[in-house]
């Protein structure tokens, strides 16, 4: 979290707890004691006034928490594009709404598909899963016959995806399932 962020909501909870013990002392101490009706209605007033600004600083905790948790459980990808060996886009694979899906393909090897984790098709070899978590993609290769890589951004090596262990998947990388490309987009 970014330190002006951090200092505006020390300064809002410190805020809304200067309200809360304020509501407090007019509710328990002044009203109960005002001597005459104008002093009752001015310290009723500085009451109804800190409920205010107590509930709009709530509101701003949730709005903020809201956000926040949206935000994690969102995709940072638009979509993955599936590239076959000649260069040719063959699918492009929506993210946003998923929270996982499956890189599978055909026995032989010539074909690789991105499919939804509730409906594979039947028959098919899985070579992944990838998975949403706080906001991030991870990468994690089934055990199989059949190998994965991943390129970062920067390398000119392609790793290969050891099984069982997850990977973070980043904007600029390219995962290869057999003669496919996956392209993070």
């Amino acid at each position: 979290m970014k330190k002006s962020q951090t200092a505006g909501r020390s300064i809002l909870a410190c805020l809304f707890a200067y309200l809360l013990i304020q509501i407090y002392y007019l509710s328990a101490y002044i009203i109960p004691s005002a001597p005459g009706e104008s002093w009752e209605k001015l310290a009723f007033l500085f009451l109804v006034q800190s409920y205010f600004f107590a509930a709009c600083i709530f509101f701003v905790f949730v709005c903020a928490f809201w956000q926040y948790s949206r935000q994690k459980s969102t995709s940072p990808f638009t979509s993955l594009l599936l590239v076959s060996g000649e260069g040719k886009i063959k699918h492009e694979f929506l993210l946003q709404g998923r929270k996982s899906f499956l890189i599978t393909g055909k026995k032989n090897g010539k074909e690789v598909y991105l499919e939804d984790v509730q409906t594979p098709e039947p028959g098919r070899q899985i070579y992944g899963i990838c998975n949403l978590s706080e906001g991030n993609w991870y990468l994690e290769a089934v055990p199989s016959k059949r190998a994965m890589g991943l390129k970062r951004e920067n390398d000119s090596m392609i790793y290969k995806i050891k099984e069982e262990i997850p990977y973070r998947l980043y904007k600029t990388d390219v995962i290869y399932a057999d003669t496919y490309k996956i392209v993070v987009k």
